[in-house]
Parts: C-alpha cells; structure tokens; sequence
C-alpha cells in the first residue's frame, strides 16, 4: 500500500503533496507490524513491543498532522512525537516490572485513540459542507477512536484474563485482530476519498474562475439570417475570441465558421427548432456548445446563446451570444481524464494484491508444509516416494518463481523502470532461447514442441521483452497441453511484420475467460493446467504490453477441448517501429 501512493505520487497525484507523506506513514504503520509481529521472538520482547507499538502510534501522529496540513490547521508535532516517546518509554518501564500485562494495552489503546479522535474531529470541523466522501471519513476516525478509549477503559477497570491480552485468543482479541485489519486498509482508502474531494473542489474553483472571466470580458453578439446562412452583423468583440475582425467574421459562412462535427450538429438542431418556432412562434432561447475556428487555424469551444425573430419580409433571423468556454470544456476532459487514470490504479492495486495474498501466498504456504512433512518421516521414507515428492515441489516452486519473475518484471514496466533497447534479432533463435529455459516442463509432460520459424527470419525487437512475451507463451502452451501432446511456433510475413503464432491441442480457453485476458481491469479467471498447474494470466497482460511497446497487436483463438493460438506481430524493421 505504501508502494502504491509512493508511485501514485509521482504521477497524477503529484499535484497533492500529502499522497507522498502518507506513504511514509503507512510505511511506518507496517514496520511496526513487522517488529511486533514477524520480529517477536527474533529480538527481544521488550524491543518488539515497545518499539513495534511506538512505531505503529508514530505513523498515527504522522497521519494526523497530515491530515492537520490539509484543512490549513496547525500541526500537532511537539506533542505527538512527546506522547510517542512517552509511551516508548512506559512500555519499557512495564516489560521490567510487576504491572499487570493489561495496563500495556490500556496505555497503547489510549494513546492512539486521542490521534484518531483528533483526526477525525479536524475532518469533521473541516468539512461541514463538504461532500459524503469526507464525512464517511470523518465518522470512521471518530468511531474507531471511540473504539480504542473504550478499549482502554475495559482493560484498566474490566477483570481481564491473560488470555486476552495481546496475541493471546478471546473475543476482545479477535474483534481487536480485525479492526486494526480494516482500520490500516480504510484508513489509506478515506484518505483517497478526501484527495478526489480537495481535486473535485479545485476544479470546481477553476471552472468558477473561468465562468467569472467569461461573464466580464465582452461576448460577441452576432445575427445570422437563417434562410440566406449569412451573418449581418458580427461585433467587435469577435476578435478577441478567434482573431478575426467583424468585417473578416460577418463575411464567413456558418461551416466556415464551425468545425464539421459542429457544422452538421448545428444544421441538424436547428430543423427541429425552426420549426417549431415556425409552428408556435415562441421565442425560446437555446443554448450549444459547439467548436469553432480561429484565424490562427486552431479551434475552441464556444457557448452559443440563441434566439429566434421574424423578420419584416418572411425570413428568421438568428440572434446569438457566444462566450469562449474553451477551458472549461478543457478541464473537463482533463478531469475525465484524471477518473480514468484513477480507476485503472485502483483495478491495478486490486490486481496487484490479489496476486500478492493469494497466488502467491497460498501456494508458498502449501510448499512449506510439504516440505515439513518431508522432513517428518525423512530416515524412514522410501527413496523413490523422495524423489517423486521433491520433484512435485521443485515443480511448484518453479511455478512460483515464474509468477514472481512475471509480478517484479509487470511492477517494473509500470514504473517505467525497464528499458526499451530494440536491436535486430534473430526469431528462430529468441524462440529456441525461450523453448530451452521451460524445457523441465516440458519434459515433465513429455510434450513436442515444434519450431517451424524460418531460422533466417530477423525482427527488430528488445531481446529481452521477446524473450519474455516467447517464455510466458509457450509457457501457457505447455501448461494446458496433455501429456504426450504437441505444440506448433509458426510465422508469417504480413507486409511489413512478422506474426508469430503458438499454436497447443489442449483444452481450449471459454469464450468469457477469452474476453478477458490481456486486461488488468478485469477480473481474471485462470484455469488450472491439465495436470494441476496454476497460474494467474499476469504473463499474457505483460506479454501485451510488451508487444504493443514493439507497435504490435496480440490475439488468440480458441475452442473448448480443441486447443488455442496466439498471435502476436512484431517489426521487421526499424523504420516500421519508429512509424508507430
């Protein structure tokens, strides 16, 4: 978590400087786990509580003062490092004396609870207008503070057991384990919620600002006849807008005037408006926005204000008042822009972790207990059985290997930290390159694997990218191949690409898993290999952003039971990739 708003401040989120320094926090909020908990027993107790507990109440001063900056209150430093160092050095005290051990949660409860109530009281003052985000945020603070005093409460007046002290089992305790759970996890996600509030909020002090210099500086007042498309009258103010006089503007037409796009809307509306005018011969006003050029050849948006008049001899005139809206339209398009970016983050943080709690935790998990029962019966097992258990997990920790290989290298392309270094390569040998470094499973299933790419062929890639797409496709070929079966690499000269295609007879991808590979907003389902092999289809995601990093495209076609193909093209030339 504290990786992710690192990076997110780098990016959009740069523009608010507390995503950085809440990073920090949680990061110190999660080496105060580790000390209390991963340490606990490595180093000595009274160095893991205490120190892991004032680590944990520094990062929630730390977010309290932040929070302090963000409503312009001032900040609570002197007395929030004081309490830090005070608990510190209470907690110490406690470790060497009689004191029951649950005055050492009264002390940790009420200490965090004043920062907690303090924050949520500041968002609370701060925000009495502001939207449901921030009262959300504010009403949790405040609930969890109340929690944590109620907590210490219990613990300095209730008859409390050992058992139900910290890391010991009761019902306090689970209910304790699970807030500070969702707590670490809702506290970042309302921070969030509050960032879009104060971006939301300067956006719409800049849309005002534009509104307000819009209304004071001189609109352009102009009459088009309608059955004639001239304009008899255009004012002065044009030119402040397009760069065109009134005598250079009244003499254009209405699709000199407009851009296309804005020309046909226009032509199209007006129909229907004229009449009705014709029919009710009511003046309703109308109002459009439409994009219009400038003497320089560039186009804004402008906001026409419309109204319909007879005139004497039969004909309609149009009597109209533009206004430049050109950075608001820009602004919302900026800020469209902003939710999209911020949605993918967020599908990619929830990906990021998916991968990281369950793909990875979970297998590694089960490796760890076979491997202890190994252990166990080690003098009287049969070396044959051995053999045959240490290669079903020298198997498994090869798949985990290949998912965190696949994870750091997905994490680095989206930090921009890999390299891009397109040289000419030779296909045939890149393909026999990725065959060999999967050729233990290969073998395992005793599967065929044929390379029909003419050993001539040359493509202008990154080695290592191609090394990477080739290694995660065959890799996915072997996986759902049946033992025994075949696989087919083929190329084809298309115009100035060469497509490559990896072709399995194994089981086949459905329809709605098809839909969804290669997509990180999506949520993937990834089917086990025909003899149990797992996977998470982060490789074909990395493998697309690779091959669209070459200027090409990635597909695949599949039947159930029948097997798949994917293809994928890649540059001949240097001259092609520099064109994309």
């Amino acid at each position: 978590m504290s990786g992710g708003l690192w990076f997110a401040a780098r990016g959009y989120f740069q523009k608010l400087r507390f995503v950085k320094d809440w990073s920090v926090a949680t990061l110190l909020q999660a080496l105060g786990w580790v000390v209390m908990g991963a340490l606990r027993g490595v180093i000595p107790d009274w160095v893991s509580i205490s120190a892991g507990n004032s680590l944990i109440l520094l990062s929630l001063v730390y977010s309290n003062n932040i929070i302090l900056l963000m409503f312009n209150r001032r900040q609570m430093w002197k007395s929030g490092i004081f309490s830090v160092a005070l608990v510190f050095i209470l907690l110490v005290f406690h470790h060497f004396s009689d004191i029951p051990p649950k005055y050492r949660i009264s002390l940790i409860s009420f200490a965090a609870s004043l920062q907690l109530l303090i924050s949520g009281k500041t968002i609370l003052g701060a925000n009495q207008k502001a939207r449901l985000s921030s009262w959300f945020t504010a009403v949790f603070y405040l609930a969890c503070g109340i929690f944590l005093f109620l907590r210490f409460l219990y613990y300095t007046f209730a008859d409390v057991s050992v058992s139900q002290i910290a890391f010991g089992k009761g019902p306090i305790q689970d209910i304790t384990y699970l807030f500070f759970y969702v707590t670490s996890v809702m506290m970042t996600f309302g921070f969030l919620m509050m960032c879009i509030d104060i971006f939301i909020k300067s956006q719409e002090e800049s849309e005002q600002k534009y509104k307000l210099l819009a209304e004071n500086t001189t609109d352009v007042i102009w009459v088009l006849n309608f059955d004639e498309k001239k304009y008899l009258y255009v004012s002065p103010s044009v030119v402040n807008i397009t760069g065109y006089t009134s005598e250079e503007a009244i003499k254009h037409s209405l699709e000199d005037t407009l851009t296309p796009t804005s020309t046909k809307k226009i032509l199209d509306t007006l129909q229907i408006r004229i009449q009705e005018f014709k029919e009710t011969g009511e003046r309703k006003p109308f109002s459009d926005e439409v994009e219009q050029y400038c003497k320089d050849g560039s186009t804004i948006w402008i906001e026409a204000n419309t109204v319909f008049q007879w005139n004497p001899n039969g004909s309609i005139n149009i009597l109209g008042v533009s206004r430049n809206i050109d950075k608001r339209k820009r602004a919302e398009v900026e800020k469209d822009k902003f939710y999209s970016e911020l949605q993918l983050l967020n599908h990619t943080k929830d990906r990021f972790f998916s991968i990281i709690a369950h793909d990875l935790k979970g297998p590694i998990g089960g490796m760890n207990t076979f491997a202890g029962m190994i252990l166990e019966d080690l003098d009287t097992r049969p070396l044959k059985r051995t053999k045959n258990d240490l290669s079903i997990l020298f198997q498994s920790s090869g798949e985990i290997y290949v998912l965190l290989e696949n994870l750091l290298t997905w994490a680095r392309s989206q930090t921009g930290e890999i390299a891009f270094f397109p040289e000419e390569i030779s296909l045939f040998r890149s393909i026999e390159s990725a065959i060999a470094s999967v050729s233990f499973s290969i073998q395992n299933k005793s599967i065929v694997v044929k390379n029909s790419v003419d050993p001539n062929s040359m493509v202008y890639a990154d080695e290592k990218m191609i090394e990477t797409i080739l290694r995660n496709l065959i890799s996915n070929a072997v996986k759902y191949s049946h033992p025994g079966g075949d696989i087919q690499i083929s190329s084809e000269s298309i115009g100035d690409d060469f497509e490559i295609c990896i072709s399995d007879f194994g089981t086949g991808i459905t329809a709605e898993i098809q839909n969804k590979l290669f997509r990180i907003d999506a949520k993937q389902t990834s089917m086990p290999g025909t003899i149990g092999e797992r996977g998470t289809a982060l490789g074909l995601i990395l493998c697309k952003e690779f091959v669209e990093k070459h200027g090409g495209s990635i597909r695949v076609e599949s039947e159930v039971g029948k097997g798949s193909k994917f293809y994928f093209t890649l540059p001949k030339e240097s001259s092609v990739l520099i064109r994309v």
